[in-house]
């Protein structure tokens, strides 16, 4: 459940952020359900994200909507550092 810290995506402010695990790159990010924007390596913000698709299918995963390929942590918080 979201409160006060949790983080709307400031590229379509209609989800809460979660903390994610790329599975097969073993690597964490920030993840919009809503609208697939993905953050890696860096505070989301509405300028610096990357489209999850675009970002996995360069990676060699021409399925990126596999469940298996995404792993949710919880809500991203405010404050939260990357």
């Amino acid at each position: 459940m979201a409160d006060e810290s949790s983080v709307a995506c400031p590229r379509c402010g209609q989800e809460w952020l979660r903390n994610v695990r790329l599975v097969r790159f073993e690597r964490p990010a920030v993840h919009c359900q809503e609208c697939d924007a993905l953050w890696i390596d860096v505070t989301p913000g509405k300028d610096n994200f990357e489209d999850y698709g675009t970002f996995m299918r360069r990676g060699g995963v021409m399925e990126p909507d596999a469940a298996a390929e995404i792993q949710l942590l919880g809500l991203y918080r405010s404050g939260t550092r990357r």
